[in-house]
């Protein structure tokens, strides 16, 4: 580079790292290996970069007399070139500060009518102004360091049907994920080509007035798409003029110069109070003290505290409204005592005690003290700005079968709710992880590795497990992970839950059985006069459509769409599982805002206790309002000192009953699994000497397409009917919408590829899926099994998994699950699937590398049953790992010729056992369970005393007809 060039490049390098005179820095660019690019920031970091306030005029003397100095110490040529340059980069600048000056007089002359309705009979108006000469979103999007200057709860304009994909900053809220690192449930999902490039997003994400059905992924013409917006725009303005919106402002930057709030430093404090034993405190509740957070942090803040609570319960009442009116029970159209009855029937029953339930009594029922937990979690979710974890467990219906994954109770609770908690703080994570065929007792063995952390836990799996089976549920949830969960039931799990609330004092509720007084369907034509969400529901003694697929149902397995033409297998022409006791959609539906009101009606109550304290004790809100270990800890230590061989839990694991009493950990090959990969068995597998892990035969490169799944047009929401997701994320008019089309131009396409690189679920996970894995330090333990240089007890080669499904499939909203080529039903978007790890007697060992094990259990479910013969693994192979000799000193302890098993831990074969011996090791507690103690160390459990250990297993004798499945396996 020539001087003069260097000389203007150091220059400008100057002037875009200089001090903007406002208090902030200039916004940083993360490279692409940096940890921030793999999630992207809060929702105000992802606003549009425009500009920041101009730095002062002396500043700006000094940089015009640094360049006079440079030109003056140059040469004739070079100065000419430096001035041309200049003159280019002083056009530029013009351009871009005349285009940035309009954009500024147009917010700031804006001007929009907010309308709250705070109760059913009176509605108030509120003007707000732009923003008086600074611009917001510059100030939230100053810094992606991700420190925390962020506005908590302003409005968001992404689009409706986007997925949740912003992760708060350090030193906001959890200060961990559950099981440490990062969480996928914030991922973007931008799609990809067949040569992994970014496309054009089919949605504009970040304009939440874009129709989900414009997607470009649809077959519609230009004037269908056109005609479809403008009919989502009438229908947005329709929603904010009957119901209001969402507008929460922050005075605090306008009034400061563009200062950001401080924000409590939740990572600091975790550390801290973790040095001092806790002092009372669970640090991962985020339990402070009123002094531990900073002046003008917005909790202290009490005109901050007032405005978010009046506009928090707008928003709930328009929800609740919404509801209402979607079930033919609109406020607008009832007498006072009609509203009455109404709000008895659609209302939450609270229980004084267990008789204190059953039919009329509200749409879901839960005890006083378990309703003023559900309060005080939500209180402490807003108070610490925290993730809320809503997870079920069930059995086919519960999945949703018969239906679209989308049309699941679960996934529309979330559709609703998701922008109330986002409007409100908090991050809210819904997984539906119920599996088809089966009950919950395989997967609450593993606690929270396959479940996932949970606030509020459902269960619904009547119809596959009865006693033992249930209480086993409620045991494991309640123990494990950092949260203890409400139990909730979905129906036939009172009475369990009842006896667990009895012993231990656990939080539980429920729904309401029955029809809470909505019409009835009394015949075809009279279904047609019927709110949409109630045609066909409940049905007059005779009327037969309620159970009649065409009028039950209406999942689909695929939509006409341009990304995909012609899929490789034939598309199913109806819909799988659609038998007479899976409920369909329009039950799912229900019971979604069952569970939707419950949690209105305990915002409310949050809001109101808030207010209270707020006026009487001032802010921040006093930690006995929102605290939470305390009381948990009482329930844990309950279950944890309980008689384990006296529970139904022991009776039914009666060879290992402390497992009923001991917090479980584990992994599986089944889907739908917390955290994707890093919730498999392979995750706790030793690589064997060459590097192999077992391997799933079908490859993630089978995925026809990736991204979040198209809306299916038949299933949107009829015009003229109430649409509550709508209502829930109604915000204020922004500008005119643009409308994707299928032929973007190349600088759109550019530009919207740049927004959003480095957020694609696939690349991103294959290419940093080292942040998931739980990697651990091989380690010399026992005596030496192999008789060379190399592992203790070396890993085998000849263990595949078969089966399972392909994709990111962890339950959620942003699961992109199943899309095989060999699909028939690509759309369903179920993440219910069975992996099998399966080995035989030439497959070797199979090792783990287990961190942090104190109780010394290892137990697994096994297929006995698996084929002789059929791992492919070993196909052609007459040796262990198909070597020509084996590693072994000296042979194994002398064996009959059929198979055995053989277990070492820590290096050491600790146990050889015949097929009888083996299956003394096991329990059949329910349909399709084999449960097998591998090992037992009562011993270890007494010292307590947390070890890494590497524990083994194999078969051995038989050759390939030695055969064994393992799907999941528990350890402590």
């Amino acid at each position: 580079m020539d001087p003069p060039e260097q000389e203007l490049t150091s220059l400008i390098r100057d002037h875009h790292h200089r001090d903007l005179g406002n208090g902030l820095e200039p916004p940083s660019t993360p490279s692409r290996s940096s940890p921030n690019d793999f999630y992207p920031g809060p929702r105000s970091f992802r606003k549009s970069n425009r500009h920041h306030v101009a730095a002062s005029s002396s500043s700006s003397s000094s940089k015009f007399a640094a360049v006079q100095n440079i030109i003056e110490a140059t040469s004739l040529p070079n100065k000419l070139m430096i001035v041309a340059m200049l003159a280019m980069i002083v056009a530029m600048l013009v351009i871009v500060s005349s285009d940035v000056e309009t954009r500024i007089e147009q917010e700031v002359v804006e001007t929009v009518e907010v309308v709250h309705h705070s109760s059913a009979s009176s509605s108030s108006s509120v003007t707000s102004t732009g923003l008086n000469n600074i611009d917001r979103n510059s100030i939230n999007n100053d810094n992606n360091n991700n420190n925390g200057k962020i506005g908590f709860h302003e409005p968001s304009f992404e689009n409706m049907y986007g997925a949740n994909y912003y992760f708060k900053p350090k030193g906001v809220g959890y200060p961990l994920a559950p099981t440490g690192g990062v969480h996928p449930i914030y991922m973007i999902d931008n799609p990809k080509d067949n040569n992994g490039d970014p496309i054009t997003p089919p949605i504009d994400y970040n304009n939440y007035e874009i129709s989900p059905y414009t997607d470009t992924r649809l077959k519609m013409t230009p004037e269908e798409r056109i005609q479809e917006q403008t009919y989502w725009e009438e229908k947005l303005q329709q929603i904010r003029n009957e119901y209001g919106y969402w507008n929460f402002v922050d005075e605090y930057p306008l009034k400061n110069n563009g200062k950001a709030r401080p924000v409590v430093d939740w990572s600091s404090i975790a550390a801290a109070k973790t040095k001092q034993n806790n002092n009372g405190n669970n640090p991962l509740h985020g339990e402070i003290s009123k002094e531990d957070f900073p002046t003008d942090s917005w909790q202290t803040d009490k005109v901050y505290v007032d405005s978010f609570i009046t506009e928090a319960k707008a928003l709930i009442h328009r929800v609740r409204e919404g509801i209402y009116a979607e079930y033919g029970w609109a406020t607008t159209s009832l007498t006072p005592e009609q509203i009455e009855q109404r709000n008895v029937y659609l209302g939450v029953h609270i229980a004084s005690d267990i008789t204190d339930t059953g039919p009329d009594k509200g749409v879901v029922w839960i005890y006083q003290d378990s309703f003023h937990a559900l309060v005080k979690k939500l209180l402490n979710a807003m108070i610490t700005n925290d993730h809320f974890f809503v997870t079920l467990g069930g059995h086919s219906a519960a999945a949703g079968h018969g239906n679209n994954f989308f049309q699941s109770y679960m996934m529309q609770f979330h559709e609703v709710m998701e922008p109330v908690f986002d409007r409100l703080g908090m991050v809210l994570v819904t997984a539906n992880r119920a599996q088809g065929g089966m009950g919950t007792l395989q997967a609450v063995l593993a606690g929270v590795d396959i479940y996932g952390e949970k606030d509020f836990m459902v269960w619904d799996s009547s119809m596959t497990e009865k006693g033992g089976l249930q209480d086993v549920f409620g045991r494991m949830m309640l123990l494990s992970g950092h949260r203890v969960p409400i139990l909730f039931d979905v129906g036939g799990g009172k009475a369990f839950m009842d006896v667990l609330r009895k012993e231990s004092g656990a939080h539980v509720g429920g729904i309401t059985s029955g029809n809470p007084h909505l019409k009835e369907t009394e015949s075809l034509e009279q279904a047609a006069t019927l709110p949409h969400a109630l045609q066909h529901l409940f049905c007059k003694g005779g009327v037969p459509t309620c159970g009649q697929t065409q009028y039950k149902y209406n999942a689909s397995c695929w939509t006409d769409r341009v990304d995909v033409e012609t899929p490789p297998t034939e598309q199913n022409k109806g819909y799988g599982g659609q038998a007479k006791w899976h409920p369909g959609n329009r039950s799912h539906q229900l019971i979604a805002r069952r569970m939707t009101l419950l949690f209105l009606r305990a915002l409310d109550e949050a809001m109101d206790f808030w207010s209270k304290a707020s006026e009487s004790e001032g802010n921040p809100l006093d930690g006995k309002y929102w605290h939470l270990a305390e009381e948990e800890d009482k329930i844990r230590n309950a279950l944890k000192s309980a008689n384990a061989t006296a529970t139904p839990c022991g009776q039914l694991l009666r060879l290992t009953p402390r497992v009923c009493i001991t917090p479980m950990r584990g992994g599986t090959e089944w889907t739908p699994r917390y955290r994707g990969d890093e919730s498999s068995i392979r995750r706790l597998l030793k690589p064997s000497p060459r590097g192999y892990v077992p391997a799933m035969l079908k490859l993630e490169s089978d995925q026809l397409y990736g991204g979040r799944e198209a809306r299916i047009p038949q299933q949107r929401i009829p015009k003229g009917e109430v649409d509550v997701a709508m209502i829930a994320r109604s915000l204020p008019p922004r500008k005119k919408s643009r409308i994707l089309s299928t032929s973007t131009s190349s600088e759109e396409t550019s530009t919207a590829a740049t927004r959003r690189s480095g957020h694609h679920r696939y690349s991103q996970i294959s290419s940093t899926w080292k942040m998931f894995r739980n990697e651990t330090k091989q380690r010399t333990l026992g005596r030496r099994l192999a008789d060379e240089p190399g592992p203790i007890v070396p890993a085998g080669e000849g263990w595949e998994v078969q089966g399972g499904n392909i994709g990111y499939c962890d339950g959620t909203s942003n699961a992109v699950c199943g899309r095989s080529k060999s699909s028939n039903c690509l759309m369903s978007g179920h993440n219910d699937e069975r992996g099998t790890l399966v080995g035989d007697a030439l497959s070797g060992w199979l090792v783990f590398n287990l961190k942090d094990v104190t109780q010394g259990l290892f137990l697994a479910r096994m297929e006995t049953w698996t084929p002789f013969e059929s791992d492919t693994r070993t196909r052609g192979w007459t040796t262990i790992n198909n070597e020509k000799r084996r590693h072994l000193k000296a042979p194994p302890p002398p064996k009959p010729a059929d198979y055995r098993v053989e277990i070492a831990v820590n290096g050491l074969i600790t146990k050889s056992m015949n097929e009888t011996e083996f299956n003394e090791l096991c329990v059949f507690p329910g349909y399709n369970l084999i449960i097998c103690t591998l090992w037992d160390d009562e011993e270890r459990a007494l010292k307590n005393e947390k070890e890494d250990v590497e524990f083994a297993f194999r078969m051995a004798g038989g050759g390939r007809k030695g055969i064994m499945g393992i799907t999941h396996v528990y350890f402590a």
